[in-house]
């Protein structure tokens, strides 16, 4: 009895004419029940180019492997461009078939295995290689022309979305093409991670709370559009994707979020200098550029956590060296008792310091009502970014394409459209000039009052809330041998005076109230 395997593929490549898998089968099946043969199995590889190898395919590759050679006699394939569309493999298959005595059957050349036998047969096979392999240049040609005009556009050329937008189909000139739009439920995420950021949050905190909740990336977000399961590299299907300390900064700091299309990894830029804009910014300018300095201070901060996040994490220092005080825990086998202390993180690498060890409740205890007494009738107030104004960047850019464009002109690639080509110099150096003349001026931080004090902010927030009110707020505790000390310490009057007028206060019945609001005694 003939064992026969069945050889199916289709391409990925939508430019590609192609039969589909249903039309392939049916011809291949219909030849097997003429013929009485029996089929073995079904080599099919959808969305598998012409131009891979057939021994790497995922379905075809594992057939043709040593220990599966005695389960079939005859491969059989609707056309020849099916089997490969490169002539180099499609030879090296060719012969491998012959090396090992196996019949291949192409269904609409009959007298193709014949032609394998006989060194004519073997120059005409050549030359029909030929055919599909120009035929698969062409269309990467093709697809090459059409992703180069379409790359200045604002239509989506494919790919994974960033995060914060879907894909969407539309009708526009007669044509159906992609494009992005915003989705709500990932703005909304983005809108969060933003404000935890700015809140003084870590990069692995936000990814942790992600995670937590169950949230998805965008790469297994778009598996999910797809109708394909979820899948995190290294693991089984179905298993998803974390976030992580890194992917949270690099999507953080993704001009992607301004709706700026990217080209290998750069932004594109217009022939006015201008970033070609795919889909509404995630983020307005101001908030932009707030993040990036969050995010950049996050980046240049050299302490990690380890092991959790301490009570008073970020709060509580080493009076003896200044290094951050770290939390453990030992547990009293006897008593069934679990002690905690703050004790020095630097201790004993930094030589210089004898290391301390207190109690986390004392620590806890101080802040609670030290700091209390001595603060809680202090107005909170919050760090805000004032955005700057730098152009450097897209200067620079657009010098680049002044350089690029005098190289084009002098090789001759403008000689067919000199009017063009006085346009786009006039129009590039004219923002040129206007970007040369606006004046860079740096963004920075500054305080914004609340309106509250710490005694009113303090009750509602729990043991981490007062954390990073606290860290927010610039104050730190440093812990010596039995001594406690908050620093900075209290403003002199005058300083402290003008430093709150500035910030819109005014001094009322001893307390210090903004105007038009509630005062801090809740009156």
């Amino acid at each position: 009895m003939r064992r026969v395997l069945f050889t199916e593929r289709i391409s990925d490549d939508r430019n590609e004419k192609s039969d589909s898998i249903e039309s392939q089968h049916d011809k291949l099946s219909r030849r097997a029940e003429t013929e009485g043969v029996t089929v073995v199995g079904t080599a099919v590889d959808l969305s598998v180019s012409g131009d891979v190898d057939p021994f790497q395919r995922k379905s075809l590759g594992p057939w043709l492997a040593d220990e599966n050679l005695s389960k079939w006699d005859e491969l059989w394939v609707s056309t020849q461009d099916r089997l490969s569309r490169d002539n180099k493999h499609f030879l090296l298959f060719v012969f491998w078939a012959i090396e090992h005595n196996k019949i291949v059957q192409v269904m609409d050349d009959p007298g193709f295995n014949e032609q394998m036998h006989t060194e004519t047969g073997l120059l005409l096979l050549h030359a029909k290689a030929l055919g599909p392999a120009m035929e698969l240049k062409r269309i990467k040609v093709r697809t090459k022309d059409s992703h180069e005009r379409r790359r200045f556009t604002t239509r989506w050329t494919g790919g994974i979305p960033p995060f914060g937008y879907r894909p969407v189909a539309r009708y526009v000139d007669g044509k159906t093409a992609t494009y992005l739009e915003q989705d709500p439920a990932m703005v909304k995420v983005l809108q969060e991670m933003r404000r935890q950021i700015l809140a003084g949050q870590s990069f692995f905190s936000v990814a942790k709370a992600l995670n937590e909740k169950g949230e998805r990336t965008a790469r297994d977000r778009a598996r999910i559009r797809k109708g394909k399961p979820v899948h995190r590299r290294g693991a089984a299907e179905g298993v998803p994707e974390q976030w992580s300390e890194t992917t949270i900064k690099s999507l953080l700091s993704d001009p992607a979020l301004l709706g700026s299309k990217k080209h290998k990894g750069e932004v594109l830029y217009d022939s006015q200098g201008q970033p070609v804009r795919v889909a509404d910014p995630i983020f307005t300018d101001d908030e932009w550029q707030a993040l990036q300095a969050a995010v950049e201070a996050r980046t240049r901060t050299t302490v990690r956590r380890v092991n959790g996040t301490s009570p008073l994490y970020g709060v509580v220092y080493c009076g003896e060296c200044g290094s951050k005080a770290v939390h453990k825990s030992s547990y009293h086998n006897p008593s069934g008792v679990t002690y905690r202390y703050y004790g020095c993180g630097a201790w004993p690498k930094e030589i210089r310091c004898r290391g301390i060890s207190v109690r986390a409740e004392e620590a806890e205890d101080f802040i609670e009502i030290e700091f209390l007494q001595r603060y809680g009738m202090e107005p909170v107030t919050e760090k805000v970014w004032v955005p700057g104004s730098d152009n450097t960047k897209e200067l620079e850019v657009i010098k680049a394409r002044l350089d690029r464009l005098r190289r084009d002109s002098a090789a001759g690639v403008w000689d067919d459209d000199q009017d063009g080509f006085r346009n786009l110099l006039h129009s590039l150096r004219t923002r040129r000039d206007e970007l040369s003349a606006e004046p860079v001026v740096e963004g920075h931080w500054t305080e914004k009052a609340t309106g509250q004090t710490f005694q009113e902010l303090w009750s509602g927030l729990d043991l981490d809330g007062q954390r990073q009110q606290l860290i927010k707020s610039g104050y730190k505790v440093l812990v010596g041998r039995k001594t406690f000390t908050i620093t900075p310490e209290p403003e002199l009057w005058p300083e402290k005076k003008a430093r709150l007028e500035s910030l819109g206060y005014v001094l009322k019945d001893r307390q210090w109230v903004l105007p038009n609001s509630f005062n801090t005694t809740g009156e």
